[in-house]
């Protein structure tokens, strides 16, 4: 199964995925986060740049794990751009619509948790946080995937809701039809931008 974790920013995702990757499972780590990490672009510099970077690179990462058999958990899915971009007050790129929804079985919504912290690759606020939350859930939802809202919490706690979660939609899915992430170029979505595929 393709699982999402996804969220705002700083409620725990890399944590939770951290904890997953600790126990066995395969986990992708935030496109954005390394970007950013990179400098080269920067959201707080030029965030429409940015995110078609983001969706870029999240769609080449997904693409190679199409043929894993097992299960894989993504800190962040292509959909979390749609989101970001409805937030941020910018056209959601058409492409999106173009992506099949089938490339993940679940997603998690990791809640906020009681307090925040603005680092130097995360610098928006508690404020944007629970915007985006919302946004998020409507962006997976609306294409049919099951999102599981994971509570404020522990890690610990969090990881084993995660872990009863899948165990249980295991039970109740049976051999899952996951469609092949087939290559999509961004230039289908005939976007202005420069964008190098």
């Amino acid at each position: 199964m393709r699982l999402v974790i996804t969220g705002g920013p700083c409620v725990g995702k890399t944590t939770l995925i951290n904890l997953l990757q600790d126990d066995g499972y395969k986990v992708v780590q935030e496109v954005a986060t390394e970007i950013i990490k990179e400098g080269r672009i920067l959201p707080w510099i030029d965030r429409m740049q940015f995110q078609m970077e983001v969706l870029r690179m999240q769609l080449e990462t997904e693409r190679g794990l199409a043929q894993y058999p097992k299960d894989i958990f993504l800190d962040r899915g292509v959909f979390d751009g749609e989101a970001y971009f409805k937030v941020d007050g910018m056209a959601v790129p058409p492409i999106f619509n173009s992506i099949d929804p089938k490339r993940y079985e679940l997603a998690f919504l990791i809640e906020p948790l009681s307090f925040f912290e603005i680092t130097s690759v995360r610098r928006e606020s508690l404020e944007f946080t629970l915007q985006i939350t919302d946004q998020l859930e409507a962006a997976y939802a609306r294409r049919g995937i099951e999102v599981v809202r994971v509570p404020a919490a522990s890690p610990e706690e969090r990881l084993n809701f995660v872990l009863k979660r899948l165990k249980a939609a295991k039970k109740s899915h049976r051999t899952p039809v996951v469609a092949p992430i087939r290559k999509i170029s961004i230039y289908q979505a005939a976007m202005p931008l420069n964008v190098v595929s």
